[in-house]
């Protein structure tokens, strides 16, 4: 087990048991995701755990870094004194406010120097002062005007005592709006399938409805996890389950050759139809899975087993069926049954490896 740099008191978690609605905060996250997937890249997304939403850039945790971001679904812009108001609370205390809520889960933390963009997002936007009076989607720290930031800094000072506003502090004004929300993020998947597999059949509705079901049982989840791995199978969304999810709702023709020489190769085997079936689906998920998105995970397995493969000379066997079982062999030699699952798993690695390599 693997400490958690995130196994730290979560500051507020009454949002948990209150975000079983799915809300504009969970359809930002769906495309903030969506975003990620479509440049390939690995992530772990958590939903209301320290903060609205907590995007991971690794699975790994000594890689991992994050982005911390509040969601919040507004009448009106944020000017510099809605951002910074504290109304009070019991016996006449202040609550925090908006900016100093969100600063104060990052800042003084032990994850504090992990965190690489803190963001404040606003359906209706912000109007602060911005220097040259351009009209930003991203407003960053340095686009501020002095005198607005002055304004903020004066007012995060007085509530958290920080002398200067991170330089990674992000207001965001999102491309997603309240109205017809659940149908801009089927239209995003049905945008992320195509690029990953272009001239596929799939279906992004039911991949919204599987992903945004998850999403929501997640965000419900009020434990804390000292465990890295534990964190992220309980706790978080990633670009692997997303991926299993769009390759079960998908039907790619690119890999269809691979599929059919797959097919061929079993026949010579011996199996039974019951096993040549299942493996034979299994086979095609993974094939479907590498197509469009390879994890770290996947590049590993695959490294992994093309070492080994490239131990066993070809040209001494006389049939496929003796060269796959000496690459089997020599695969469980290496260790690699570890890596995966089970037995049935090392096989059909081990021929997705030979079929590649021909």
């Amino acid at each position: 087990m693997t400490d958690n740099p995130l196994a730290e008191a979560q500051r507020e978690s009454a949002g948990a048991s209150t975000s079983g609605k799915y809300g504009f905060q969970v359809h930002w996250a769906l495309c903030a995701i969506i975003d990620k997937h479509s440049q390939k890249k690995e992530y772990a997304v958590f939903v209301e755990h320290h903060e609205d939403v907590v995007i991971a850039n690794s699975l790994e945790v000594d890689a991992a870094q994050f982005e911390f971001y509040q969601v919040k679904n507004t009448g009106k812009a944020y000017t510099s004194g809605a951002l910074t108001k504290r109304n009070k609370g019991a016996n006449s205390t202040l609550k925090s406010s908006v900016l100093g809520k969100l600063l104060s889960s990052c800042i003084d933390t032990q994850y504090e120097d992990r965190i690489t963009t803190i963001g404040l997002v606003s359906s209706s936007g912000f109007s602060l002062g911005i220097e040259k009076d351009l009209k930003l989607d991203v407003i960053k720290i340095g686009d501020i005007d002095s005198a607005e930031l002055a304004l903020l800094t004066k007012a995060i000072h007085k509530e958290l005592n920080i002398l200067l506003m991170p330089e990674h502090l992000h207001f965001i004004v999102p491309e997603i709006q309240l109205k017809n929300q659940e149908d801009y993020v089927v239209s995003r998947f049905a945008y992320l399938v195509n690029s990953l597999f272009p001239g596929s059949y799939s279906n992004p509705v039911e991949i919204y409805r599987a992903v945004i079901d998850e999403m929501g049982r997640l965000s419900r989840l009020e434990y804390d996890y000292k465990d890295w791995e534990r964190l992220i199978e309980k706790k978080s969304l990633t670009s692997t389950s997303v991926q299993g999810v769009i390759t079960l709702h998908s039907n790619y023709s690119g890999i269809d050759g691979l599929k059919s020489e797959f097919s061929d190769l079993v026949d010579e085997l011996g199996w039974d139809s019951r096993r040549k079936r299942i493996l034979k689906r299994d086979f095609g998920r993974i094939a479907l899975t590498r197509a469009g998105f390879m994890s770290a995970l996947d590049i590993e397995i695959t490294n992994s087993f093309k070492l080994s493969y490239d131990k066993i000379d070809e040209s001494t066997f006389s049939d496929d069926v003796s060269h796959i079982s000496a690459l089997e062999q020599q695969a469980m030699n290496d260790g690699l049954l570890a890596k995966v699952i089970d037995r049935d798993r090392l096989l059909l690695e081990v021929i997705y490896c030979l079929l590649k390599a021909n």
